[in-house]
């Protein structure tokens, strides 16, 4: 099967799963990033690589985009 050049999600692991992490101030307001390649503001998080979990998904993603190690609560 022939996928055109170019698309993105071609070149994503079969199992199609998201993680992120919400963080949130005392008074309830939410962190959110500004990804480069998106014309639109989103919590930390990304997609779950074909050899990890959720939740390892979800620190890589922290670490990557703000260059901070944590350990999530439960999900």
């Amino acid at each position: 099967m022939s996928t055109p050049s170019g698309d993105y999600t071609a070149t994503l692991p079969r199992k199609r799963m998201g993680a992120a992490v919400l963080f949130t101030d005392a008074g309830g307001r939410a962190l959110l990033v500004e990804p480069v390649y998106k014309d639109y503001w989103e919590i930390v998080g990304g997609c779950v690589d074909a050899d990890e979990s959720p939740r390892q998904a979800a620190v890589r993603e922290v670490k990557e985009e703000l260059g901070k190690s944590v350990v999530p609560g439960r999900l």
